[in-house]
């Protein structure tokens, strides 16, 4: 018998209730679209929901959950349905349910009711929620990035011409406490065959697990790298690295020298994959997805100019009493070069005033105040470049 908690996390994570969408009674050949947008590092989708909004939703295929900034729906006076629990990045997370009435998706589909788990800071900039893979993988769509549209074929899809199609593609979704199925794909780095994880959820572009890392080498001390912490629905994970790699080939595109983000072995514990493409890849190729035979065809368009950044000073600092204690150097950065050690102190600034000053352009100068084993503090000075 399934539990309360288990009925209320199927709920959520049917993603947007697709199989309440009005595809069943739609007429022959009928098409229906939502409007869809690139902002600020996530693919946005405009929900009102009861008549309010609209506010900016993003897809999320790497999510088994639909999510909500709580704060919003607290100020919409949402129905709370009890609790649930999720896991990622992080850890695992007790997240209150929320219900939410005549939702419409991008200006197109219309749902009576959508379940939402709610997230406390968990949303950046104008986001206030993500929609589920199940967005995508409970019924025959697009996720068509070159004219900003999903599409939903109530009736199948008619054919795909230069698309490239990857089977078994669809996972998950067995059983309904075990949330919405996912994308995956396989893709070649620097060579090797890996399976990954195709999200739009990660603004990022490429990520790899730390098996997938030390397969290739690319996880090595000597090798150039730019610390980067990361987080999920658990809060913050590990603290991994930036690190440039020979090629990626996926959908039939082959990208050289891409930034690999290699996540530190405490982030997704068990996971059934090798790493994470985001939407910084994904964006370039036009999705289309075939439930039915639980395939996704991927058809590439544009020129693929990523957009690359990362701290060019080589530093990760944590907040300290009196200023920031460095959590890590990057073999190659400028700070190393300087001299800057692990466990060194920064001092005579506020925490958030030293960030900034280690995230500036290209030819900024940064002089930092440096404490090492109780010595007075000494000025150290570089300049931020691109090393990777």
């Amino acid at each position: 018998m399934m539990r309360r908690r288990d009925v209320l996390g199927a709920l959520v994570a049917s993603g947007v209730m697709i199989r309440g969408f009005p595809v069943a009674a739609a007429p022959t050949g009928r098409v229906i679209v939502s409007k869809l947008a690139l902002v600020a590092g996530r693919v946005v989708m405009g929900l009102t929901i009861d008549g309010a909004g609209p506010y900016l939703f993003m897809i999320d295929t790497g999510g088994h959950l639909s999510m909500i900034d709580e704060a919003l729906a607290r100020s919409l006076k949402l129905a709370p349905q009890g609790m649930t629990r999720a896991s990622g990045v992080g850890g695992v997370a007790t997240l209150p349910v929320f219900l939410a009435h005549n939702v419409v998706f991008g200006g197109g589909a219309v749902q009576p009711y959508v379940a939402f788990a709610g997230m406390e800071h968990g949303f950046a900039g104008a986001v206030r929620g993500a929609l589920a893979a199940g967005m995508v993988t409970a019924v025959e769509s697009d996720l068509d990035f070159e004219k900003g549209e999903w599409r939903a074929y109530p009736d199948g899809r008619p054919e795909r011409v230069g698309f490239t199609r990857l089977a078994d593609a669809i996972v998950g979704g067995d059983r309904p406490e075990s949330g919405s199925p996912r994308l995956y794909g396989e893709a070649e780095v620097d060579g090797h065959r890996f399976r990954f994880v195709l999200d739009t959820g990660a603004p990022g572009g490429v990520s790899l697990g730390m098996a997938a890392a030390r397969k290739l080498g690319l996880w090595d001390d000597a090798r150039p790298y730019a610390p980067q912490q990361t987080r999920g629905i658990g809060g913050v994970g590990g603290l991994g690295r930036l690190v440039r790699a020979r090629s990626l080939t996926f959908g039939g595109r082959t990208i050289e020298r891409p930034l690999v983000l290699l996540r530190a072995r405490s982030d997704r514990p068990g996971g059934d994959d090798d790493g994470i493409l985001g939407l910084e890849v994904l964006k370039h190729f036009n999705l289309s997805t075939e439930p039915r035979t639980r395939s996704l065809w991927v058809k590439p368009y544009g020129d693929f100019a990523p957009e690359e950044r990362y701290g060019m000073s080589g530093l990760w600092l944590d907040p300290a009493r009196d200023g920031a204690r460095v959590a890590a150097v990057g073999t190659g950065s400028a700070a190393a070069a300087a001299g800057v050690l692990v466990g060194d102190r920064l001092v005579g600034e506020p925490f958030a005033d030293l960030v900034r000053k280690i995230s500036g352009r290209p030819g900024a100068a940064v002089t930092l105040n440096l404490a090492r084993n109780g010595a007075a503090p000494r000025a150290v000075t570089f300049t931020l470049t691109p090393y990777l």
